[in-house]
């Protein structure tokens, strides 16, 4: 086992948690009633952030708001790299990044009216994209852009 897959190893002790299903691809899930996450095995920096990111969502439970979830999840994950000693490469920032501005194009999209605080940051990787429906009228919605995360 390397560092990565020890330190997975221990959140789950650490936090109750039980891995339903080993994922090859790079997302997750959390079911915090039944305490068992999916999310790809720990091997390297970006997959133990979202391995991470997924336990967090069970450590924290539920919260009211899910761009709120969202950022306090990336946070566990964030500070496992601290707890671990280990460095927080450009890709897991990228990818933190990515998942947070679309959390906020999805609020954004569902009406929210006043950007929080926390959540400001992330709308410079938006970017605006124009619907034309069938009946010709046009609606402006936000999307996260992932080349804006990249740079």
């Amino acid at each position: 086992m390397n560092k990565y897959e020890l330190a997975g190893d221990e959140l789950l002790e650490r936090h109750d948690v039980k891995v339903m299903t080993v994922r090859a691809s790079m997302s997750g899930v959390a079911y915090i009633e039944d305490r068992i996450i999916s999310a790809p095995k720990p091997i390297k920096p970006l997959h133990f952030a979202i391995f991470a990111h997924e336990v967090g969502h069970i450590a924290n439970g539920h919260v009211k708001l899910r761009w709120k979830e969202e950022l306090e999840a990336w946070s566990f994950a964030i500070a496992q790299f601290k707890v671990f000693g280990f460095r927080i490469p450009k890709e897991v920032k990228q990818r933190m990044n990515h998942s947070l501005s679309f959390a906020l194009a999805k609020a954004l999209n569902r009406n929210m009216k006043v950007i929080p605080a926390e959540l400001r940051r992330y709308k410079r990787y938006l970017s605006p994209i124009t619907y034309i429906y069938g009946d010709g009228h046009r609606e402006q919605k936000w999307h996260a852009d992932w080349s804006k995360c990249q740079q």
